[in-house]
């Protein structure tokens, strides 16, 4: 038979009693009895202070542990900041442990307690990466308005990944600009698939503005994922009497379409001869020594050519005039190369890079060009001696750029008020300002003291949030929160399919979708994290 377990105080409801603390110290100290109060009293400092020692000492044994593993955050998160391998941190504590050897011999054990394989690594970016996610959505909650960019690209493994990114701003004017999602599309990447996967990460009722890539997929009529999305937000957002379907900021990457108009002009001729040239100097390691060094001999100015990618269309301008100022050099190079350029040795060949290279102000240009004016031309300005230029050809060639730009920027036309508003809310034409910011208008435009400050101050942001306060102008401030939440281009998602390329290139084609992700969140965050609190929630034990 059992002995019946002895009830708890608890269990009776019995209350402590001072009397059993007295018998216990009777029975179990009654060595401390023959005291005086005096040699008690200094008894118990002593007692006091070997506890205070030990707890001390568990306390420094502790924090330890707590340090490495801070280090092995701050060294992971240099990793993916850097997109290495995270077989890499290895490699790193290898180092630190040589350092360590010969500098600092006596804490070695110290460095090799740091845990950096590649599986702790990995872990450790992805607890940074959903940090940063904790504090996004944080600020996601007091944005006051948000706009987004996304778009769509393929991996080395080519699955293809859709980037959304996040600008959003709060009602002190501070501007959040993160990586929302990167979403692994493993079927089709339709508009509508798009379109499920934005709309499920996003809370569309304060949404401003979306930014995109002109691709059929993004901007069909009919099942666009734009044309989707507005379809959505049209049909959940509440009544809004501020805001207008009109309003919304749907933008087709304003340098994407400037690279598009450009394709217009009957250039091709030149493009692919300067093209072919620098991929082929820049694509071979051997010719592009070769033409480095070759550059270095003749004293250049410039060490090298700038590469030309038809992706990488912000190069173009860059790309032409570099070409431009090493004529010769590469002329001589290619000749040595058994591969002449001739188009080098024709005159209208050269004309027709020089205009390519000179465009900047199009109407006008193409006013002075019909009037065989070359003044604005620098290059084609110094041949006009030496060769006949037919500047009427290059009138109408800038008449096709003008076109393209005034069909594809049509669109920008309605929102033209609005930036007026916002960017010169001092000198717009009240009349034709939208009519519920008339009298806003009006009374800013009245305050001498505001006008003042707005012409001397640096920051048209710090402007709006000191002094166009929502007591008085409630309307106009929330327009300039709008306006900064806005992207303008989808250069963001093109900066970030370069990192992804590179964080996951061929030696790494079995990364994971998941892992990719929180790889390249920590790579493009602005977000600070407090890595010494981060490490402090994890077990303080030491691994491999």
């Amino acid at each position: 038979m059992s002995v019946a377990k002895k009830r708890k105080i608890v269990d009776e409801n019995r209350k402590y009693s001072e009397e059993w603390e007295e018998k216990h110290y009777e029975t179990k100290h009654n060595d401390y009895l023959k005291f005086s109060s005096e040699v008690k009293q200094s008894k118990l400092r002593e007692f006091t202070s070997q506890l205070k020692t030990q707890q001390k000492m568990f306390s420094s044994a502790l924090q330890q542990p707590s340090n490495i593993v801070k280090a092995s955050y701050s060294v992971s998160f240099l990793i993916a900041k850097k997109m290495k391998k995270f077989s890499d941190g290895e490699f790193v504590k290898e180092c630190l442990e040589a350092v360590a050897k010969d500098i600092l011999p006596d804490k070695n054990k110290l460095f090799s307690n740091i845990s950096l394989s590649r599986q702790t690594v990995c872990r450790r970016i992805n607890d940074i990466s959903n940090e940063i996610i904790v504090k996004l959505r944080d600020r996601i909650q007091d944005f006051k308005y948000f706009s987004i960019a996304f778009d769509e690209s393929t991996d080395i493994s080519d699955t293809a990944q859709l980037v959304i990114f996040v600008r959003g701003v709060n009602e002190s004017f501070q501007i959040t600009e993160e990586m929302l999602k990167l979403i692994s599309l493993k079927g089709t990447t339709k508009g509508e698939d798009i379109f499920h996967a934005v709309e499920n990460n996003l809370d569309l009722e304060i949404i401003s503005g979306i930014s995109t890539d002109g691709a059929p997929a993004m901007v069909g009529k009919e099942k666009g994922a734009i044309k989707l999305l507005i379809d959505k937000i049209e049909s959940t957002r509440k009544t809004n009497n501020f805001w207008k379907r009109d309003d919304l900021f749907i933008i087709h990457c304003l340098i994407h379409q400037q690279n598009l108009c450009s394709q217009v002009l009957s250039m091709n001729h030149v493009m692919q001869v300067v093209i072919e040239t620098v991929n082929y100097i820049r694509s071979h390691a051997l010719p592009h020594r070769q033409f480095k060094e070759f550059l270095k001999e003749l004293d250049s100015e410039y060490g090298d050519v700038v590469y030309f990618s038809h992706v990488r269309w912000l190069s173009r301008g860059k790309c032409l005039k570099r070409f431009y100022e090493l004529r010769h050099e590469i002329d001589l190079f290619m000749n040595d190369k058994q591969k002449p350029v001739l188009e080098l040795s024709n005159d209208e060949w050269l004309l027709d890079l020089c205009f390519l290279v000179d465009i900047k102000k199009l109407l006008l240009f193409e006013f002075q060009l019909k009037n065989n004016n070359v003044q604005h031309f620098p290059l084609l300005n110094e041949l006009k001696n030496s060769k006949h230029i037919d500047s009427i050809k290059y009138a109408q060639e800038i008449r096709k750029l003008i076109a393209a730009f005034e069909s594809r920027f049509t669109n920008l036309d309605k929102y033209k008020k609005i930036f007026e508003v916002y960017s010169s809310p001092f000198h717009t034409d009240v009349n034709s300002a939208p009519e519920y910011l008339q009298m806003e208008l009006i009374d800013l435009q009245c305050n001498n003291e505001l006008k003042h400050i707005f012409e001397t101050s640096k920051s048209k942001i710090d402007f709006y949030n000191i002094n166009i306060t929502k007591e008085h102008f409630p309307n106009l401030r929330n327009l300039a929160q709008k306006v900064v939440s806005a992207f303008g281009s989808t250069y963001t998602c093109e900066s970030f399919f370069s990192k992804m390329k590179f964080a996951k290139d061929k030696s790494r084609t079995n990364l994971t979708d998941e892992n990719l992700q929180h790889q390249l969140r920590c790579a493009n965050t602005s977000i600070s994290i407090d890595l010494k609190k981060l490490s402090e929630r994890v077990e303080k034990q030491i691994s491999h």
